[in-house]
Formats: structure tokens, C-alpha cells, sequence
């Protein structure tokens, strides 16, 4: 007997490429296939194909919630694409959901570019460890670069689509580096052709562009050592001779001297962009140790002999009396006009404010000033509370409210 039933028919909306594709790694040089989404997060309902920016130079802009620097750099981004108007498309996409992402602008301002959510297809072409992380694809879908976000500027753009050549950093990540693995194990050893030293000692890596710096005891086997991935030199002599990898004494530069300006140029961090990769890959090193001993302050001497042994320069530590800044408390001091809920930390060109907070943060945030590096500020306040700081016109008077 036949009976009616219901049929229930799914359409599915597939990108016309095989699923193998998907799975693909891509590098530069090859051609990105015509992919279509529909987890467009700030334009719900709606859908993008890459086959509509086919005549344009499109800019995949990898990010995650977490990642602070990507959330910061996105005026920039949007920046670029007005100026370039329909000769660009910039995509942000992220694996994050929409349910993250709703939280997350509540927080921040959303930006107007589209942002790809929920993606695993472009995230499983392009694999890597760190964000930002952007792809930079020709009018036609030929990769062009693999880059970061320090690439990723006005003048660079605008060479590119004058057509003239670039040689643009490239991100050569592998996304199984193995961060608990010793660095001369690390990947069958793929990470030795960077030694220049032993105990060890290595220029920067691309296998992984993270910071990282730790010092390890083993209790049970009596050993004692450090790892350093991508740290700048200077930084690593600041904690050797400062016998702490966060709370050193010289990790203000104004606790630090240099016997010629040439110097300082080398080894300090660069204020334009286009000098930013060279710096790097002078200035950012490796190192890894390990000996027998419990003792922090016989394996910091040993960190400064090796330093001082497989990098460049020589370190000597001084007493000196230098010009300071002291803050002070003012007689009769009233702490109750300090008391609010509000704290604020705010910094242009005109004023440095900071509302709410504890003594040692100013003092910290001071320090870190260009206006303070060649006079440490001193704190003499003895004062526990938080407190506000007003600083104007190029900070030639100071206001504590």
C-alpha cells in the first residue's frame, strides 16, 4: 500500500573546490581556491566569496579574542582599507564563535571590515602559532605573502599595487613546535641550525616568533637552568645582571648606560616599522641552560658568563650617582580626596593620567617614559593607597589630585 510521506530536502551551500583542498597547507605561489562564508559576524544574514575581490589585492587578517595587539591594530586596518578604497579588501577572520565574539564587542569597538567567524577552512590553509597573522593574496588568487602585521602598512600596500617587487618578512610557523621540548630536540633537531653557541646559544627563530623566557628547578635531580626563545639582547642582559626575570633593577632603560650612542642605536628597539624585521634579526636571540645546583643566585652568574661569552657586547655593573626624580608626599597630605571607583590609564601627547592606582604603577609607568631615560623616578611617598597622577604639556608640571 503506498502512502504519502514528507520529504524533507537539505540543500547544502558547498564551495566549488573538493574537500581535500580544504586540508591543504598553501604556501606563496600557489592560487587560493574560490571559497564562499556565511559566518559573517558584523553583517548577519549575509555572505562573502573571494571570486567578488578577484580584481583586488585582498589581505586576510588572522586574529583571536585573546590576542590584544590584533584588537588594537584594528583601526589601522580600517584606516588602510578607506585609503585604498576598492583596490583592497581586508578580511578579519577568526576561529572565535559568534558567542565570543558577542561578548568580546561589548567590550570593544567593533570594526566596520567583515569578519570571517567560526572559520577552520582558511585557518587549515594557512596554519600558524601566532596572531596577527596575515596573508596577502594578488587580483587573480595568487598568494603573495605570508606575513605579520608590522608588514602590513601604507607604503607597502601602495608598492604593491604599483606593482614593484617587495621583500616582505615571511612567517614560516609549523604549528607542532613543541614549547616543552629542549631547543636542540625540538622537531628532530630542526632548530640547530641556529646555535652559534653551547650551552646553548642561538640567533632568533621563525619556527615559533612567541617571546618566551623561564628558569626551571628540578628539586629531585639537584638542576637548575633557564630558556630564552626570540628575546631581545638587551633584555637578556637586563635580567642576568638584574638576577630576576621580572623585577630586575635595570629593566627601565634609564637604569642602563651605554658607553657609545652607537651602541644604544644597536641594541635598543627601533621607533620606525620599515627597521623593525632587521632589528629582529639582530637583536632577538635564544639561549638554554642547565647545570647542577639549586642555587638562583650561582645560576645567574652563570646566565651572565654566557651571555657575556655568545653574544656581542660587555656588561659591567656600576654605582653611580645620577639625577633622579623623587615623588613625594606634600605636607598634610589628604588621602580621602583620593577615594574612587574609577580607574583610568591614559596617554597622548598632551597628558599622561592615571586615576585608581597604587603607587608603584606610576612609578613603573614614569620609568617607562621617553621624557625619564636619563632619570629614573624614585619613590619616596611610603604611601600604600592608590593614587592620581596628572601630568601636562610635555609633563613640565606635575598635579597630584
Amino acid at each position: 500500500m503506498a502512502h504519502k510521506i514528507m520529504r524533507l530536502m537539505v540543500l547544502y551551500l558547498i564551495p566549488l573546490v573538493s574537500f581535500s583542498q580544504y586540508n591543504k597547507r598553501l604556501n606563496i605561489g600557489d592560487t587560493l581556491p574560490s571559497l564562499s562564508f556565511t559566518h559573517i559576524f558584523n553583517r548577519p544574514g549575509s555572505s562573502i566569496s573571494l571570486c567578488d575581490f578577484n580584481d583586488k589585492l585582498i589581505i586576510l587578517d588572522f586574529w583571536n579574542r585573546w590576542c590584544h595587539a590584533c584588537i588594537s591594530a584594528f583601526p589601522k586596518m580600517e584606516s588602510l582599507q578607506k585609503k585604498f578604497g576598492d583596490k583592497i579588501q581586508i578580511l578579519l577572520v577568526t576561529s572565535d564563535t559568534d558567542e565570543s565574539l558577542v561578548k568580546l564587542f561589548k567590550k570593544v569597538k567593533l570594526p566596520k571590515l567583515p569578519i570571517i567567524s567560526n572559520d577552520s577552512i582558511l585557518n587549515s590553509m594557512f596554519p600558524h602559532v601566532t596572531v596577527p597573522h596575515h596573508i596577502w593574496i594578488k587580483p587573480g588568487g595568487s598568494i603573495q605573502f605570508i606575513t605579520d602585521d608590522i608588514s602590513t602598512v601604507e607604503e607597502n600596500v601602495s608598492r604593491v599595487l604599483d606593482g614593484i617587487d617587495l621583500n616582505l618578512h615571511s612567517k614560516n610557523e609549523v604549528i607542532d613546535f613543541q614549547a616543552d621540548s629542549a631547543l636542540l630536540k625540538e622537531g628532530n633537531g630542526r632548530l640547530q641550525k641556529y646555535i652559534t653557541g653551547y650551552s646553548i646559544g642561538m640567533t632568533k627563530i621563525e619556527e615559533n616568533e612567541s617571546t618566551i623566557w623561564s628558569m626551571f628547578k628540578d628539586t629531585a635531580n639537584k638542576t637548575i637552568g633557564f630558556k630564552f626563545v626570540n628575546t631581545p639582547l638587551i633584555d637578556l642582559y637586563k635580567m642576568a645582571f638584574g638576577y630576576s626575570l621580572v623585577n630586575s633593577e635595570f629593566k627601565y632603560d634609564n637604569r642602563v648606560m651605554f658607553n657609545l650612542p652607537c651602541i644604544s642605536k644597536y641594541l635598543c628597539r627601533p621607533t620606525e616599522l620599515d627597521d623593525m624585521n632587521n632589528w629582529a634579526e639582530n637583536n632577538l636571540v635564544c639561549y638554554e641552560s642547565k647545570w647542577n645546583g639549586s642555587s638562583d643566585s650561582l645560576a645567574y652568574q652563570y646566565l651572565q658568563n654566557d651571555v657575556m661569552k655568545f653574544f656581542t657586547f660587555s656588561v659591567k655593573v656600576e654605582v653611580k650617582e645620577v639625577s633622579c626624580y623623587i615623588l613625594k608626599t606634600k605636607n598634610k597630605f589628604d588621602s580621602s580626596r583620593f577615594v574612587t571607583n574609577e580607574k583610568v590609564f591614559e596617554y597622548t601627547d598632551k597628558s599622561f593620567i592615571l586615576k585608581n592606582m597604587p603607587v608603584s604603577t606610576i612609578i613603573e609607568s614614569l620609568n617607562e617614559l621617553a621624557i625619564f631615560k636619563n632619570s629614573p623616578v624614585i619613590d619616596e611617598t611610603n604611601y600604600s593607597s592608590n593614587i592620581n597622577v596628572k601630568l601636562y604639556k610635555l609633563f613640565l608640571q606635575i598635579l597630584l589630585n
